[in-house]
């Protein structure tokens, strides 16, 4: 399983978000979790800096992007 977040749904990576700890427990079962770059350097514009991820976060390129690469490799689009 893989998690795209972007938009207003990557705040549930930020460091000090209410399910870091799930996210943790998520993580160690085998669950990734991607941060959309994009939208980390629109968050960056509000609050003068990065915001700081949960350790088992990956940082990619794009959301959008990589939801369609994962497709192209067999995954299915799930959306909340």
């Amino acid at each position: 399983i893989v998690v795209v977040a972007f938009g207003p749904g990557l705040k549930m990576l930020v460091a000090n978000s209410p399910v870091a700890k799930t996210i943790a427990a998520m993580n160690a079962e085998g669950v990734e979790f991607d941060a959309c770059h994009n939208t980390m350097l629109a968050m960056a514009k509000k609050l003068g800096h990065l915001p700081k991820l949960v350790p088992s976060a990956v940082i990619v390129p794009a959301g959008i992007v990589r939801i369609m690469q994962l497709e192209s490799h067999g995954f299915d689009y799930v959306k909340p």
